[in-house]
């Protein structure tokens, strides 16, 4: 059965892959496929680039961003010798209408079908697990009356290191190519590496890695240079060399690279063939010739590809729900954690952003993903992250892995999320031990230093940017980059980070408490005290709680503004945080749905900005309507969810989940425009003539969080020190729900029966056949756990 189908496309009945059925989507819809080393980016239309371990200082081919052509990528062209037609199994670069398409996006691959004048074509993309390669394995199937006499050519421009190759007359003259028959593959090397780790002076490095392209048919022709491949002013869609006699073999160093090998197939009428692709980075020919050798047993090939799948089916296994909303199923079970994990985490970008460095705040963050999974792999980010906090404190916004460079952050929040992250690991594990685990500091790797030491850094650095009047110092933006201006002179404030501020002073006391550093408890209690006072006395502005003052002293997010007049985030964390007094969260949570909350979930901030403000940054630079200025920012939009739940608010908590959801967004395709199936970074605010419009999919760290809000504040089932909390905030229509959740080691199966007539909550639950009136599951050492769990 196919589910939420649009003209698009639609998910298969076991939620496994999204099925696209043109390939002229709105905008190109892409997956992301990656094993944590090796990855890659593929749209509909076969768009797209490979790297290893860094998207941007160490990709295989060209790519550069452009989401109204796609013409980037890398591409195969099917010529039919006795016909002289010549078609692409995923449309581009070719561009002939096929008979038949259908693309399979799956976690960890990508499937074409397409099929042209009876030749069909099934083209399965995968990366195994453990391999610096991508599998691109073709079956051709000949559905005409006569045999078929086919080559198959492959295309792409080799990069090999740093994605700025824009100046190609110049990267293009340390590139080197050669064709082994030995290896039946086209090796290409570089004599340059373009990034910052030389000691004799600027771009003076060898590129480590050999570039491949080979197959397991034997390869009977290839061209490694653009020019004569293309033809002097030819097309993509017309290459010269596809309609040549044969190929120039043209390889060596004074070419512009590409990756051109042949391969030619003699099908009977009735029968198929297979074989495959083969393109990765390695250090040595040894390693590529054992590996197109392993690869080119299709069996060897098949047991890749059902590890792959399994992988990703087992990551999926430890959090399933089963609710009456099947979007929600959906997202949650299966493709949240996948796009948080491949593409936030190991991938590190997309098409409308591609990074490859590591934001301190942001996957920190997205690990969260992880607790439910394995906490020992949101252990090992935390780690990461605090090899990269200095001595003071302080720590890199980002950096990039492989150079180790980065940019030492004058925003004030950064500093704060890796306590917030140990504190949620220890609400996950009760595994305090972590807090005397050690790690060096960035300035200073001789110094290890436990990660008790590395947050209690951060906290007292925090504790050092205070205003005269008791509140956080923003700097140069806080959770909120586009803030960017508002407190360069450190002087403007912050009410959003006295909220996270609070509560990383509240729950870290807490944590001292447990581990008996009470002189650290007395302090970080008396400190959110005094931040409380100060909130209390400066944040409200009559009717919600504005957002900063700019260094001049100017309030944003102030009903004395003309524009930007209310803020989300200031809004919901006074609820999250539990700062504010419970009258004023009420009214900001009232405001909220007053002024933010819209179709596509809360704004993060209205009216939008018209004009630049330069006292505020390059928020109020976007146009009107767009990301932060006025749109739904993904991130902080399900930050409202916990917020609505929060207050009990299950009708707005369920709406804000639902306007959000880009399944239900998506059933407007041609409105949404984005991937139905992954969370954008943002949608269009009604500022905007094109409002309900997202965009920057996939890097976004609204993946995560989404999930996390809807299992632990809809649902209600998150894990405390003292165990599993159950305490739903469910729509009243709901009957019945059910939550399998591995937690410290047990299958917990939860079924919810609600018997409520409105605003379901807790009455009683029954565990393995025992009553008890409390709403949470103390650990046992049981392999599982079945809990009855009654609404009234």
């Amino acid at each position: 059965m196919k589910k939420f189908e649009t003209k698009y496309g639609y998910f298969t009945e076991d939620g496994n892959e999204y099925v696209i059925k043109t390939y002229r989507t709105p905008k190109p819809w892409v997956n992301v496929i990656s094993n944590g080393q090796y990855g890659l980016v593929i749209s509909q239309t076969g768009g797209g680039f490979s790297w290893l371990e860094h998207s941007e200082f160490n990709r295989v081919n060209r790519w550069h961003q452009d989401l109204i052509r796609d013409d980037w990528g890398k591409y195969f062209y099917i010529k039919n010798n006795r016909t002289g037609e010549v078609f692409s199994p995923t449309w581009n670069p070719v561009k002939v209408d096929l008979d038949f398409y259908q693309c399979q996006y799956g976690f960890g691959y990508a499937k074409f079908i397409s099929e042209y004048r009876g030749i069909k074509v099934l083209l399965n993309l995968f990366v195994p697990l453990n391999d610096q390669i991508e599998v691109w394995n073709f079956e051709i199937q000949n559905d005409t009356e006569q045999e078929l006499d086919l080559s198959v050519y492959s295309y792409f421009e080799w990069c090999l290191g740093s994605s700025a190759d824009h100046h190609r007359e110049f990267h293009k003259t340390f590139i080197e190519t050669e064709f082994d028959e030995s290896v039946n593959a086209m090796f290409a090397r570089k004599r340059l590496w373009e990034i910052p780790i030389s000691n004799r002076g600027h771009w003076n490095i060898e590129y480590p890695y050999y570039g491949f392209i080979g197959s397991s048919k034997k390869i009977t022709d290839y061209d490694g240079d653009k020019e004569s491949f293309i033809g002097q002013y030819g097309t993509l869609e017309r290459p010269s060399g596809i309609y040549s006699d044969k190929l120039t073999r043209r390889t060596g160093k004074w070419n512009d690279s590409i990756g051109t090998v042949k391969v030619d197939l003699k099908i009977p009428a009735g029968s198929k063939d297979n074989f495959s692709f083969f393109i990765g980075l390695k250090k040595n020919k040894i390693q590529i010739k054992n590996s197109i050798k392993y690869y080119s047993n299709s069996d060897n090939i098949n047991k890749a590809f059902e590890d792959v799948k399994n992988f990703w089916q087992n990551m999926f296994s430890t959090l399933e729900i089963i609710t009456p909303d099947e979007a929600m199923n959906l997202m949650v079970n299966k493709w949240l954690r996948y796009q948080a994990i491949a593409g936030r985490l190991w991938a590190r970008t997309a098409y409308y952003q591609q990074s490859g460095a590591y934001g301190f705040r942001d996957q920190l963050q997205d690990s969260l993903v992880f607790l439910p999974i394995d906490p020992k792999f949101t252990e090992k980010q935390i780690r990461l992250h605090a090899r990269h906090q200095f001595q003071d404190g302080t720590v890199l916004h980002w950096w990039h892995p492989i150079s180790e460079t980065g940019l030492p952050t004058k925003m004030t929040d950064d500093l704060l999320w890796l306590p917030f992250l140990i504190i949620n690991f220890i609400d996950e594990t009760s595994d305090f031990k972590i807090l005397d685990i050690k790690e060096p500091y960035y300035d200073n790797n001789k110094k290890n230093d436990s990660l008790f030491n590395h947050s209690v850094n951060a906290i007292e650095r925090v504790l050092k940017r205070m205003s005269k009047r008791g509140l956080p110092l923003i700097g140069a933006g806080d959770w909120n980059d586009g803030l960017s201006a508002v407190g360069l002179d450190m002087k403007g404030e912050s009410i959003w980070l006295a909220e996270f501020f609070y509560l990383i002073l509240t729950r870290f006391a807490e944590v001292c408490e447990k581990t008996r550093k009470l002189k650290f408890a007395r302090r970080y209690k008396q400190k959110a005290a005094e931040l409380k006072k100060s909130f209390d006395k400066y944040a409200w502005d009559g009717q919600w709680f504005y957002r900063a003052t700019k260094d001049n002293g100017e309030k944003i997010g102030s009903r004395i503004n003309r524009e930007g007049k209310i803020y989300l985030n200031a809004q919901t964390w006074s609820v999250i945080s539990g700062i504010a007094d419970k009258s004023r969260s009420l009214k900001a949570m009232d405001a909220v749905t007053k002024h933010l909350l819209k179709k596509n979930g809360c704004l993060l901030l209205a009216p939008a900005y018209t004009k630049p403000d330069e006292m505020i940054g390059y928020l109020s630079r976007y146009a009107p309507g767009r990301r932060e200025n006025g749109g739904v920012y993904s991130h902080a939009a399900t930050w409202a969810i916990w917020a609505y739940a929060l207050m009990n608010d299950n009708e707005n908590a369920f709406k804000s989940f639902k306007n959000l959801c880009p399944i239900y967004n998506g059933l407007k395709p041609d409105e949404y425009v984005a991937e139905p199936y992954v969370m954008p970074g943002n949608i269009d605010g009604p500022d905007s003539p094109n409002y309900g419009m997202a965009g920057w999919t996939w890097y976004t760290g609204s993946a995560n969080w989404f999930q996390k809000v809807i299992v632990d504040w809809i649902l209600g089932i998150r894990a405390t020190v003292e165990g599993l909390v159950i305490d739903p905030c469910i729509p009243k229509e709901w009957n019945e729900y059910s939550v399998k959740r591995n937690f410290r080691g047990t299958d917990i199966n939860i079924k919810v029966i609600n018997q409520a007539r409105s605003n379901p909550k807790f009455d009683f639950m029954i565990i393995d056949g025992v009553k008890t009136n409390s709403n949470i599951i103390r650990p046992l050492k049981k392999k599982t756990i079945f809990a009855e769990v009654y609404l009234t």
